[in-house]
């Protein structure tokens, strides 16, 4: 499973290192709220899934914290 640096634009899924169109067609599945981005997250290139900063993913168990500090993980 891996995990790249992304964001969302319009059911468009944007790889952040390299601009790379990673996925079309992507429909925002997501509620917009406190604490979860409507642009910037990963894409999970094992469920075909964006999953925006913010939100705990219920296929992975995943949580993205929105103040994330990426350059950690080469993100």
């Amino acid at each position: 499973m891996a995990y790249i640096r992304a964001t969302y634009n319009l059911g468009n899924i944007i790889s952040v290192s390299d601009s790379s169109q990673l996925a079309t067609g992507q429909t925002k599945y997501w509620s917009t709220e406190e604490g979860v981005s409507d642009t910037t997250g990963v894409w999970d290139d094992t469920n075909d899934k964006f999953i925006p900063d913010g939100i705990l993913d219920d296929n992975t168990g995943w949580l993205w914290p929105i103040d994330l500090d990426w350059s950690t993980y080469n993100g």
